[in-house]
């Protein structure tokens, strides 16, 4: 995880002008991809990743959202196109 947070925060300039309030995902250090609401990115993100870990965060927010430990994400629909 200690990768996925130096990756995005040495990308935050960078996603936050091409992204404005977009959700980003990081996985293994690297950026993913960036999406429009954080139900797209966390149903690819499991899609993709299974249980993880991996990064979600969203562009411009104040404080970043910390979920606890024992939180698990249920896609309550299928992944759209409504990607950035």
């Amino acid at each position: 995880m200690s990768r996925d947070i130096s990756a995005f925060e040495h990308m935050r300039p960078q996603l936050e002008a091409r992204h404005p309030g977009g959700w980003v995902l990081f996985y293994r250090g690297a950026f993913v991809e960036a999406f429009a609401d954080f139900e797209t990115a966390a149903s690819t993100a499991v899609e993709r990743f299974d249980a993880g870990p991996y990064l979600i965060r969203q562009l411009g927010a104040a404080r970043a959202v910390q979920l606890p430990g024992g939180m698990t994400f249920t896609p309550s629909h299928a992944v759209t196109s409504s990607r950035l």
